[in-house]
This record gives C-alpha cells, sequence and structure tokens, in this order.
C-alpha cells in the first residue's frame, strides 16, 4: 500500500467529518497513487487500521477525525514494529469537536489547505507519551498520549463529558463540564515522584502536556515543547473552590502559570499514586485511575506538520 491511507471517523464532530470527508475525498485520493481509505466501524477499530497501514507500508497515515481518532491511529502505530513505523508519518485533518494537536501544530481548517499541508507539508518526530494506569476493574492498562496525561479535576471532567457527550461541541462542552466539576471539586493527597524527586502533596489537578493546548483550546502549557524529550508537569495545588473558578478562564490564554497556587516542572517520568480514588484524563478521554506511571518517548512517532 503505497501513498497515503486516510482513516475517516463518521460520527467525529457529530458527523461533520464524514461530511467533510465526502467534500474532499476524490482529490484526497488523487494526491498519491495507491492511496485508499477506510472508515471506523467500533471503538478501537482506528488503532487496528492504522497499524495495517503501516505494515502494508503506507507512506502517510491520516486521521480524518478529531483528537480521539488520532490518538487510536497512533496507538495502531506505536504497535507496528519500529524498522516499519519509521517509514511513515501520522497526520490529523481536524473535523472532530477537539482537534487540540491540530491547534497545537497550527494545521489549517479548511479542505484546500490540508490538501495543500498533505501535498507539499514536511515530516518531523515528536515526542508521544505512554501511560501505566490501572482500569476500572483494577487491572493494569497501557495507553500512549500525544497532547495531554492528566489526573484529578480533569479526569472528573473527562468522566462527566463520557456520560453526557459533547452536545455543544469540544470547546463549549469541556468548558460547562470543567465548571461543573469545579463547584465540586476537592484537592486529593497525592504521592507523586518526577523523576525521582518526591513533589507530594495536596493537589486539585496535574496536567502532563506533551503539547500546549487540551480541552478544546485550553492552552494548559503554552511553552510545552513537543520534541525536546520532556514533559511539562502542570500542577494545581489545593485552593477553594471560588479560587479556582477565578482562575479557569485564564487557561484560554495561558496566563494562569506563576500564579499563586499553578506551577510547572519539566520532566521525563512520573510516578503518580493516591489512597482516593482519581481519575485519569488521557488525550480528552476518560482513561481509568491512580495508580499511574506517565513517561516521554522521545520522538516516538513522525507527524506531518504544515
Amino acid at each position: 500500500m503505497p501513498g497515503n491511507f486516510f482513516i475517516l471517523n463518521p460520527a467525529a464532530g457529530h458527523g461533520r467529518a464524514g461530511s467533510f470527508w465526502a467534500a474532499i475525498k476524490d482529490r484526497a485520493l488523487r494526491l498519491a497513487p495507491g492511496s485508499g481509505f477506510a472508515a471506523t466501524e467500533r471503538s478501537g477499530h482506528a488503532a487496528a487500521l492504522a497499524r495495517g497501514a503501516v505494515l502494508a507500508g503506507a507512506e502517510k497515515i491520516i486521521a480524518v477525525g478529531g483528537d480521539g481518532t488520532f490518538c487510536e491511529a497512533l496507538e495502531g502505530v506505536l504497535s507496528a514494529p519500529e524498522d516499519l513505523r519509521r517509514r511513515a508519518a501520522l497526520g490529523a485533518f481536524p473535523a472532530g469537536s477537539g482537534c487540540d494537536l491540530a491547534r497545537h501544530l497550527g494545521c489549517p481548517r479548511d479542505g484546500d489547505g490540508l490538501l495543500a499541508m498533505l501535498a507539499r507539508g514536511p515530516v518531523r518526530p515528536i515526542d508521544a507519551g505512554r501511560v501505566q494506569y490501572t482500569q476500572e476493574d483494577g487491572s493494569p492498562g497501557v495507553r500512549h498520549f500525544i497532547n495531554i496525561a492528566a489526573f484529578g479535576l480533569a479526569g472528573d471532567v473527562a468522566h462527566h463529558i463520557k456520560e453526557m457527550g459533547k452536545p455543544l461541541g469540544g470547546t463549549v462542552s469541556y468548558a460547562v463540564s470543567s465548571l461543573i466539576s469545579i463547584m465540586s471539586a476537592r484537592a486529593r493527597e497525592l504521592r507523586l515522584k518526577a523523576d525521582g524527586r518526591d513533589i507530594s502533596g495536596r493537589y486539585h489537578l496535574g496536567v502532563l502536556a506533551n503539547t500546549s493546548s487540551m480541552g478544546g483550546g485550553m492552552l494548559v502549557a503554552p511553552g510545552a515543547r513537543d520534541d525536546d524529550g520532556l514533559m511539562d508537569l502542570v500542577l494545581v495545588s489545593d485552593m477553594s473552590r471560588l479560587a479556582l473558578a477565578r482562575k479557569f478562564p485564564l487557561l484560554y490564554s495561558g496566563t494562569h502559570l506563576g500564579t499563586s497556587g499553578v506551577s510547572v516542572v519539566s520532566l521525563r517520568r512520573l510516578e503518580a499514586d493516591s489512597d482516593e480514588t482519581v481519575y485519569l484524563n488521557i488525550d480528552g478521554e476518560a482513561g481509568g485511575r491512580l495508580p499511574a506511571v506517565f513517561e516521554v518517548l522521545p520522538r516516538a512517532v513522525n507527524i506531518l506538520t504544515p
């Protein structure tokens, strides 16, 4: 399978991805000989499709949807033998509800711009993250992420989104769910080791950021670099719910960093545990709970960029 392979999530963005793909499909498939596409049919299907595309020799694998579609494709690519996946590039055509990776990279949103990016955009290796965590039934699990992995308040938001869905679109739905979670927020006692250094304490939130954006446009780590072999750990200490609510709007401009109770540290590995139930948020999706170990995979995946 030389050429490009497109993975479409037709349900992404409340069906917007399907409509977007229909409008550009013919032009997209003509860009490279041997190109093909497939639509996802179930949860996890994008991972299987991406792995198959790598094994078949696809040069570029494009996720048409949101961050969830991309992250499933990432799982498939990283599960392939390294010598094969190093020859392939993974790209995002943002047509879902969140699209934080595309926002971080500065990808165009229109069809013409995305096709131009596919034809001429540079490919570069960027970091990915791996989290070994505890699943709901207590068994161990492993997942990868490209944007963020978070625990505490962000995990509560992800669980709320899982139950509620995103009826207002990604940005607004995440904002509403975040405010609802803040109204009942309480800090947890967390045991944290950052590259072996003890930074335990009472925290509302911890976000390990590989890229700058989460939650449909929250600039949680505006200084994060995606290829430096490090993650930015943003921590929000114990404070009142009113103080949390006042800081929340600052996330959208990235001006929360440096304010009272908000800190950031760069690291390669974080061990996190608690005696309380603390949920995870892995690239916007509910993803188990602590204990967990988060690690950087330096320059693990080749990414198509504008």
